[in-house]
């Protein structure tokens, strides 16, 4: 019998295995080259100098590519993750954007990307967790002793690197040098933009180590904003889509605007019908690194909860549901369904518990659930416009009005939002 649960999957992410046109981000150029960037890029030729002194034509928006590559590629770095005598599971089904690593040798290898971010003068390495991850050991930011984990910047060696905290929900990863005497090269630290700014259509360059090709450019635009996907934390993140390819190796990667900041993490692409990059690609956004920060900079697992409100309930959205199915269980054709709650969690405080499960066409569903249709007089018709109101336009311990339907009587409920 199959479950309702399987029909909330709205995405199915996978992995891509795919080459892809790159530019070599060791592209010589003139930083003073680089047009304003806060104008839109236009199509007027300009001279580019080469290192060799040639001059070269080139659009506004090549030069302002070249500059930004010229300045921050070499604050990007390919990380390689070594876990010695573990097997390690390809990624054939994997949301996420890791190398597929050998199976059938005794020390293991995967890699990613990663870029420097810089706090109180600090310098740090920023990746995606699922990058590092399998150094871990398990609810831990405690590396195995037989893992490494190492991060080659272009141009320079290996800098070996420890684990200083990470947040799975948020799909991000904290590293620095494990010694002082191989520190991280002196180079730019990324700035972070207000990935709140963000608007579709603005261009993005994406720096990453596809394939284990170190410091590869690709260019695109940002294609959707606050699309919510499944990080491997199995938490929904408004992710930033992007047409710039990406592919297994770009993990942790950066993703930059026009301005050269960072605008977001290369995550995840998804391509329901092979494993090949298919123009949709996702990035966590930056403004989420700058909430996290400050909890991986302490160390351990951080998570959602420390810094976002939580309902503390598994949803359901009636609209997914065949009309039959809904005809047949009394189910109206909108709204969202509890269909679990978290023990001590906000929902089940505000009196919400878990139904019943019942076949109805072969599909169990919930029985006399209850359904929120609004949230303080906004009507919700989905799981994510639930989800995106509570955790991303509101605040830790703010009170929300849910209108519910119980038993088929409307009524309003208060909800406590707790991390």
């Amino acid at each position: 019998m199959r479950s309702f649960l399987t029909l909330l999957l709205s995405l199915s992410l996978i992995a891509a295995a795919c080459s892809s046109t790159t530019t070599d981000a060791t592209t010589d150029a003139s930083a003073d080259s680089a047009t304003d960037s806060s104008a839109p890029a236009d199509s007027d030729s300009s001279d580019i100098v080469t290192s060799t002194g040639e001059i070269v034509g080139g659009t506004n928006d090549e030069l302002n590519t070249i500059a930004i590559v010229e300045r921050f590629a070499p604050s990007t770095a390919a990380i390689a993750v070594t876990v010695a005598g573990q097997r390690m599971v390809p990624v054939s089904n994997s949301t996420t954007l890791d190398q597929i690593p050998q199976v059938d040798v005794p020390v293991q290898q995967s890699s990613g990307s990663g870029f420097v971010v810089e706090l109180d003068g600090t310098p740090f390495v920023v990746t995606n967790f699922h990058v590092v991850q399998d150094t871990l050991e398990p609810g831990t930011s405690t590396m195995f002793d037989n893992s490494t984990i190492d991060a080659t910047f272009p141009g320079g060696g290996p800098v070996a690197l420890n684990v200083v905290g990470v947040n799975p929900s948020f799909d991000l990863a904290l590293l620095e040098p494990i010694d002082t005497s191989n520190p991280i090269p002196e180079i730019w630290a990324l700035p972070l933009a207000d990935s709140d700014d963000v608007q579709v259509g603005q261009k993005t360059i994406a720096i990453g180590n596809p394939f284990g090709l170190g410091a590869t450019v690709t260019t695109g635009a940002v294609s959707s904003v606050g699309r919510l996907v499944q990080s491997v934390g199995m938490v929904s993140i408004p992710m930033i889509q992007t047409d710039a390819a990406i592919n297994p190796g770009n993990s942790g990667g950066a993703l930059i605007n026009s301005s050269g900041e960072l605008i977001g993490i290369n995550t995840s692409i998804f391509n329901p019908e092979t494993r090949a990059f298919a123009g949709i690609g996702f990035a966590v956004p930056s403004n989420l690194l700058t909430e996290a920060l400050a909890n991986l900079e302490l160390g351990g697992v951080s998570s959602f909860g420390d810094t976002r409100p939580v309902f503390g309930a598994q949803l359901g959205t009636l609209a997914l549901l065949p009309e039959e199915v809904r005809n047949e269980a009394g189910l109206p054709e909108s709204g969202v369904a509890v269909l679990d709650v978290a023990p001590g969690g906000p929902a089940e405080l505000a009196g919400l518990s878990r139904p019943e499960f019942v076949n109805v066409l072969g599909i169990a569903v919930p029985e006399d659930p209850v359904i929120i249709v609004s949230i303080d007089g906004r009507p919700v018709n989905t799981a994510e416009d639930l989800n995106l109101a509570i955790s991303y336009e509101s605040d830790l311990g703010q009170e929300v009005t849910l209108t519910v339907l119980r038993n088929g009587v409307e009524e309003d409920i208060v909800v406590a939002l707790g991390g």
